[in-house]
């Protein structure tokens, strides 16, 4: 799951009761994500450091498409020798590799064996996918990478020596390593800008489904309600043409901006006047009407049946 999540992660989170059945399971999630962009950005902190003889630029959270074949690369390096994918994991505690089996876990401080997917193969899967992504533009370009431990306190304990595993105080040496062993045809600064903006213009965002669709949660589950800018409660009253809310007593007139996007995150990409009314707890017809006109959405016509949209970025 990408970062750009965490926003529609707390808005679940906020929503749940404190004993619904999948809560801690999003709250896990939160933590692992969390975790994930703190290893990223010591990875790309890192990288700073890192001084080639030619050209080269490092792009994060690359997100590519060939036709349904979707990768998210945590770090891409594209130099004027080869393109390096790097894999980011901030995972603490002993790490061990299995040859004969190809698990990975880890053993904890407490002596628990947690198994995880093996990133080695997640590593080669993109390296593929570069390779095949690259072919139309220079296929000459070598693609290599290895995976980062990024976690101060984790500590590689066994792997296969062909694994391109390494502790992140490490990864400069070995890029540099990478680099110097590639045999690709030396690309000019014009070729290396080519393919940087290239790749830029070719992300694909990929929009994932509202989130009570992807942890399988009834939107019957939802606590309804406006909330309160100013205190976070939920269950704000609409007075006239403002909002009020019956803990701080404070009034805002736009706080429904807020629900209705969160509308869009947990339940559908689409809304009606009546659920707008229903997950604002509002009554008036005609108000749901002119403030979802307000929202600037996009308005979709079918007889008498009009919903309302997102407009498309």
């Amino acid at each position: 799951m990408n970062k750009i999540l965490f926003k529609e992660h707390y808005a679940l989170v906020k929503r749940l009761p404190s004993d619904h059945l999948k809560l801690q399971t999003i709250i896990d999630d939160i933590r692992k994500m969390e975790s994930g962009i703190r290893g990223e950005n010591r990875l790309i902190e890192k990288l700073e450091e890192l001084r080639l003889p030619g050209a080269f630029y490092i792009l994060s959270n690359v997100q590519l498409q060939l036709g349904e074949w979707r990768v998210q690369i945590d770090c891409l390096l594209i130099t004027d020798r080869c393109c390096i994918v790097l894999e980011s994991k901030n995972m603490n505690d002993d790490l061990y590799f299995e040859e004969n089996s190809d698990e990975f876990y880890k053993i904890s401080r407490d002596g628990s064996e947690i198994t995880y997917p093996n990133p080695y193969f997640q590593l080669m899967k993109h390296i593929r996918f570069m390779k095949a992504f690259l072919e139309n533009y220079v296929p000459e370009l070598k693609v290599t990478g290895a995976v980062v431990m990024t976690a101060k306190s984790s500590r590689i304990r066994q792997k296969p020596p062909h694994y391109p595993i390494f502790k992140l105080e490490s990864i400069i040496e070995k890029i540099l390593y990478m680099y110097n062993q590639s045999s690709s045809p030396q690309l000019s600064v014009h070729q290396i800008k080519h393919i940087e903006k290239m790749i830029r213009k070719k992300q694909s965002i990929y929009r994932y489904p509202p989130l009570c669709q992807y942890y399988r949660i009834s939107p019957n589950d939802l606590i309804l309600g406006v909330e309160c800018p100013n205190c976070g409660e939920l269950g704000m009253k609409r007075l006239q043409r403002t909002w009020n809310c019956p803990i701080c007593k404070k009034n805002d007139r736009n706080a429904h901006h807020m629900t209705v996007q969160e509308y869009f995150w947990l339940i559908n990409t689409t809304i009606t006047n009546k659920e707008f009314r229903h997950f604002c707890k509002l009554d008036s017809v005609y108000s749901a009407s002119r403030m979802l006109t307000d929202l600037n959405l996009t308005v979709h016509k079918g007889g008498a049946w009009r919903y309302y949209s997102p407009k498309k970025v």
